[in-house]
């Protein structure tokens, strides 16, 4: 009996020992996951992969966007609509012909972002775009709100911001068409 229990003296530790990494080794794989579930590089990424597709997904560039931002975007959206209903058929509504990402109405045939300004909770992130051989640089900002990257701003290069354009858009006074 003598001889099991120190048997069992040995193993019980070894076999706590054990248990205590067990418990201990998801967290060392599920931590670094929860810091930050996305980075600003790759947010700018997916950003100008959906702007730059022929067809835009706003319900896929929504989340990317910060909540003052989103509000923003769906502010001018709501306004472009109701000054479509008070357009007359033959007539043209106040409305963005283009992307409110992009300063220009030709979608950029190249891109590439660059890497992060800093390593806070805001970082703008240069993004290089061309056309043809017209060549122009945009910078994004990002914060941080909660785990995730969000876009707060963009900056073109040819100049104007983004804020900037939805401000101008919700100046002009929409009217009902004289018939």
């Amino acid at each position: 009996m003598g001889a099991e229990r120190g048997m069992l003296l040995r193993t019980q530790p070894t076999r706590c020992r054990m248990s205590r990494f067990a418990v201990f080794l998801p967290l060392l794989i599920v931590a670094p996951l929860a810091v930050a579930s996305t980075d600003p590089r790759e947010v700018v990424t997916r950003l100008y992969a959906v702007v730059q597709a022929p067809a835009s997904d706003e319900a896929a560039i929504s989340p990317l966007l910060g909540d003052a931002l989103r509000s923003a975007v769906e502010a001018q959206r709501a306004y472009e609509r109701a000054c479509t209903v008070l357009a007359a058929p033959d007539e043209k509504p106040h409305m963005l012909d283009q992307s409110p990402y992009l300063m220009a109405p030709d979608r950029p045939q190249t891109v590439s972002v660059g890497m992060p300004g800093s390593t806070g909770n805001a970082t703008w992130v240069p993004v290089d775009l061309a056309v043809g051989d017209y060549r122009w640089t945009d910078r994004v900002l990002l914060q941080r709100q909660g785990q995730d990257w969000q876009v707060m701003e963009i900056r073109w290069g040819q100049g104007g911001n983004l804020i900037g354009r939805l401000q101008a858009f919700s100046a002009f006074r929409c009217t009902p068409s004289r018939s």
